[in-house]
């Protein structure tokens, strides 16, 4: 089964924000295979603090609605799990809110 990761960014005043999205994700769609713990700095190729979530290939297009719903216009990138990262976080990724520019060195050297 095809997945795709969607990280939920949001900045140290909206920790309480990113916290209540995760619970409405998680309330509202069962389908989503893994819910992460909300992660309090950038890390890797992400530029601030954020949470995780997969979201099995077959649901994609039913679910992406929904999380744009409930992001609380907090910023969200969809991409397909894939052994080409760099191209799985820039070419087949999409945005839901504002665009971050991620730290793609870190993408160029898996």
């Amino acid at each position: 089964m095809q997945i795709f990761h969607g990280h939920i960014y949001f900045s140290d005043n909206e920790i309480e924000r990113a916290a209540k999205v995760r619970e409405n994700l998680a309330n509202a769609l069962p389908q989503l295979t893994y819910i992460g713990q909300l992660i309090t700095r950038p890390i890797g190729p992400h530029p601030k603090p954020m949470f995780e979530i997969h979201i099995p290939a077959a649901e994609i297009d039913r679910i992406t609605p929904v999380i744009d719903e409930l992001r609380q216009g907090l910023s969200v990138l969809i991409h397909p799990l894939q052994e080409n990262e760099l191209e799985a976080h820039t070419t087949n990724a999409r945005w839901l809110g504002e665009k971050l520019p991620l730290d793609l060195k870190v993408l160029a050297r898996t």
